[in-house]
Order: C-alpha cells, then structure tokens, then sequence
C-alpha cells in the first residue's frame, strides 16, 4: 500500500519539475523561489518512512508487558549488545558508501563534507 499509493505521492510533489515543492519549478509559489533539494532522496524516504511509522506506532500502541497493572514502567533488558554493537559499526560503515557515492563524485569537495557528516553525525 505504502509503496503503491503514499510514496510516488510524496515522490511526485519533491521530485518532478511539476511537483508543488520541487526546487526545479519555474513558478515556485511555496518556498519563495528555492524549492525543497533532496539530497540522495533522503528527505522524501524519511518524510514518508517517519510519517507512516509514527502513525502506525499509534495504532498499535506499547506492546505486551510495556507497563504493569498499575501503569509503571517495565524494564526492557537489552538482548545481545555484542549484536547491537556489530551491527552499528556495518550500518556505520554503509552510510560512508552511500553518502558519498550519492554526490556522483568521489573526488570533490562535496564527497568530502558528506564524509566528515556522517562521521559527526
């Protein structure tokens, strides 16, 4: 449904020239002549991914066991930090590819600060 129906939405009004927040309109009327700019299509991704999940979140609510009968919190203990850990630095290590790559130039400056991003970040 989402990848059928929301996300060519959200797509179409970011990233087509005739999309009402789309930086490459020549009568841009909602960001006073700058458009929205998605860097490597994150902004779309995120809105739609963000979107979706808060509201799914609140559909279903805290799961089973969250809270007691008398509405305390519940710890919930960590599972394996060893995992947690090696996955963090593989997902770490993945941004740095495709951050930059996504400038479609290795060798720039622009490459450089998505780099130096990801590592602040």
């Amino acid at each position: 449904w989402m990848t059928s129906f929301v996300y060519p939405v959200v797509s179409h009004w970011i990233w087509s020239t005739y999309g009402f927040a789309s930086a490459f309109r020549e009568d841009d009327f909602l960001f006073d002549g700058c458009g929205v700019i998605d860097f490597a299509g994150s902004g779309v991704v995120h809105l739609t991914g963000g979107c979706a999940a808060f509201w799914c979140a609140l559909a279903v609510g805290a799961r089973l066991g969250r809270f007691g009968p008398d509405g305390a919190d519940n710890p919930i203990p960590p599972h394996n930090m060893a995992l947690v850990t090696l996955g963090t630095f593989i997902l770490w290590f993945g941004w740095y590819g495709f951050n930059c790559g996504s400038t479609l130039a290795l060798n720039g400056p622009v490459a450089a600060q998505a780099a130096v991003t990801t590592t602040l970040s």
